[in-house]
């Protein structure tokens, strides 16, 4: 697949683009401010643009995809094509890889080893059960850190999004304006 490689300004433009535009606003982000305004965007997009688009990095983008000057040979010397003949389907046997205990880090790996688990308990007759002790052991640890991991993510959630309806009600508070009745006294201000 080499399409990629003659489209000259999605690789050589508009690539570099978002970058730049991503590292213009990345204090946003780290900040948990997901909502970008206008007044947000537009500085921000300015800057990556006149950065990135510039008649140097337009011109070598069509050079680098052979379409000026024509060269066709710029694209195909870069295509990596490998002619091998395909491996057969492995056998059960060969996938049966011997098993270690360790906790799990995702779902799959956590289904994976309660089958495992219930497979032996199954199959477990007068041998030692400190292999099936320290299964369940090891389930019962990743369940603990993935309990932990979701206590702070619950806070996370609900501290966002009392900040972002925060930010809402803000926005979308109506603004009392003063009228062009002389200057601001006191009395005029707490009656606001």
């Amino acid at each position: 697949h080499s399409s990629h490689l003659t489209q000259p300004l999605d690789v050589g433009v508009f690539g570099p683009l978002k970058k730049a535009y991503g590292s213009q606003i990345s204090f946003l982000t780290r900040a948990s401010i997901t909502h970008i305004t206008k007044d947000d965007f537009f500085p921000a997009f300015k800057a990556a643009f006149e950065l990135v688009f510039t008649e140097k990095n337009i011109k070598s983008s069509f050079q680098g995809a052979g379409l000026v000057p024509w060269n066709p040979e710029a694209v195909t010397s870069r295509l990596d094509v490998r002619l091998r003949t395909p491996t057969p389907p492995e056998t059960p046997d060969v996938l049966a890889l011997p098993w270690i205990s360790q906790t799990p880090r995702t779902a799959t790996e956590a289904l994976s080893q309660s089958t495992l688990i219930k497979d032996r308990v199954s199959k477990h007759q007068g041998s030692s059960p400190t292999p099936i002790l320290a299964s369940v052991d090891q389930l019962a640890k990743a369940t603990v850190s993935i309990n932990h991991q979701l206590t702070l993510l619950t806070g996370e959630i609900k501290a966002l999004r009392e900040a972002n309806e925060a930010l809402s009600k803000r926005r979308s508070a109506k603004r009392t304006r003063l009228q062009d009745s002389g200057p601001l006294t006191g009395k005029k201000a707490s009656q606001f």
